[in-house]
């Protein structure tokens, strides 16, 4: 199951209409299955089921909270979360199915089973949709963990073919010589590993691009880089993996990139 809250300062669940103007917008192609409950709302999206409950009260163990700095919206400064006191909890569950590829395949409307980056992509849209219809102070994706902005939320969930930025966290911590390192939380949502990356401070949004581009290079072809190859950044510029234990937890193996 995958957890998303949308942080709120009053308890409530998105009006029908409100909600179903901005999934038109950022799931045009969706064609969502409704039922009411004294609980929420319980919705089948593509063969999954979405379920959407008001919850008094902020996110638990204020874990919203304390994983808002590890937004890139958040990245040198730029966005706080302020204090939330209800938050609208949005669960996946199940399968989803797609388009299948081909000419004769979508001719006849024949579906497949979507992949994880699919599933995870199309389940985004639905959450940017709830944030687009309530007044969220912010948006937690569980598995990293990471709590996003929300005007950023919606826009890489809008605009990005693959809104990986969305789904992982990043640190950012000083290091000796005037050089700073990042290190992705939530990689293992899609069964990989985790990245530190290290580069000089003064480049430090540019490593940030790189950073999140190499990430979406392996999600994409789903499975680990090997230890040695190189990660292209540019036609001068390739650096080399190597492996090694992560920094906030020993008995992890993070994969490494140097700039």
């Amino acid at each position: 199951m995958t957890l998303v809250s949308v942080l709120t300062q009053t308890p409530g669940l998105p009006s029908r209409g409100a909600f179903d103007a901005a999934v038109r917008e950022l799931l045009p192609d969706a064609a969502l299955d409704w039922r009411e409950s004294a609980s929420g709302y319980c919705l089948s999206l593509a063969g999954a089921t979405v379920r959407l409950a008001s919850i008094p009260g902020p996110v638990p163990n204020a874990e919203a909270d304390t994983s808002a700095f590890l937004s890139l919206s958040a990245l040198g400064g730029r966005w706080r979360l302020t204090p939330h006191a209800a938050h609208v909890a949005i669960s996946l569950d199940g399968a989803m199915q797609a388009r299948a590829s081909g000419v004769l395949s979508r001719l006849s409307g024949a579906t497949r089973e979507a992949s994880t980056l699919e599933r995870l992509s199309t389940f985004t849209r639905l959450v940017a949709a709830v944030t687009r219809s309530v007044a969220a102070l912010g948006v937690h994706w569980a598995a990293a963990p990471v709590t996003h902005a929300p005007d950023f939320f919606l826009q890489v969930a809008k605009d990005a073919p693959l809104p990986l930025p969305l789904w992982v966290g990043v640190s950012v911590t000083p290091e000796a010589g005037s050089r700073s390192s990042l290190l992705s939380f939530g990689m293992a949502q899609l069964g990989l590993p985790d990245l530190l990356l290290d580069a000089p401070s003064k480049d430090l949004e540019d490593a940030a691009d790189f950073f999140f581009s190499a990430l979406a290079t392996v999600a994409e072809r789903g499975r680990p880089p090997d230890d040695g190859e190189t990660i292209a950044r540019s036609l001068l510029s390739r650096p080399k993996v190597r492996y090694g234990p992560s920094p906030v937890d020993a008995k992890s193996r993070v994969w490494r990139l140097s700039l």
